[in-house]
């Protein structure tokens, strides 16, 4: 690894502060990620894009009280979180519709199993839409995140059963209502409002962010 990427993460996550194991599972993690980056079909992963992407990935961590070994679980499990900055703070809001009673599900499926969060915002929308829509009204993690559209798909989809959601034919046609929603019908705002975001929300925008 380049030394200039070494000392930026030794810097900004004080991995020298860490055990040995974790120090080096980390390096040969965002070795492997930054390996894959040097192109310009993928933006080339240069290290002020990697600064920029770690510092901003940085204060929302910070702001949802994440600590350092933490976080360099998060990295070190998944480092193309970093690619997924630009709107995690809105799906993560957005996800408070499958909060559990302790506000714990969206938090610990992040330090878990942060590949989930690379889910498109529009594709979870989507989802949320025709949920409502068919009065379905059932949001968990797998519905609206980690079923594939072949699962997601089978809910809507006519049986001998007939229940009253199960407005589709085939899949086909699950697919076209869900690449014909609106984004712009997406309001965040509805979502920042919700109990379980609001100190989320709060942290995150105050002038005082930590990084």
């Amino acid at each position: 690894m380049n030394r200039e990427f070494k000392d930026l993460f030794y810097e900004k996550l004080l991995l020298s502060e860490l055990s040995f194991k974790e120090q080096s599972d980390f390096l040969v993690s965002m070795t492997s990620y930054l390996s894959h980056g040097r192109t310009e079909e993928i933006n080339g992963r240069t290290l002020d894009y990697v600064r920029d992407r770690l510092n901003r990935l940085l204060e929302f961590l910070y702001a949802l009280d994440f600590n350092q070994k933490e976080i360099v679980q998060i990295i070190t499990t998944y480092p193309a979180i970093l690619n997924a900055v630009d709107n995690l703070y809105e799906k993560y809001l957005f996800l408070g519709v499958i909060e559990n009673m302790d506000d714990s599900l969206r938090r610990n499926k992040l330090l878990n199993k942060p590949r989930d969060f690379m889910i498109g915002l529009n594709k979870i929308y989507a989802r949320y839409k025709l949920i409502v829509d068919s009065g379905y009204n059932s949001f968990t993690w797998n519905s609206l995140v980690h079923a594939s559209d072949k699962e997601f798909s089978s809910i809507f989809i006519k049986t001998n059963y007939d229940k009253p959601y199960q407005i589709f034919d085939n899949e086909l046609q699950v697919l076209d209502y869900l690449s014909s929603v609106d984004m712009s019908e997406f309001d965040l705002d509805v979502f920042k409002e919700m109990a379980v975001n609001e100190e989320l929300v709060s942290r995150y925008e105050s002038k005082g962010k930590r990084y």
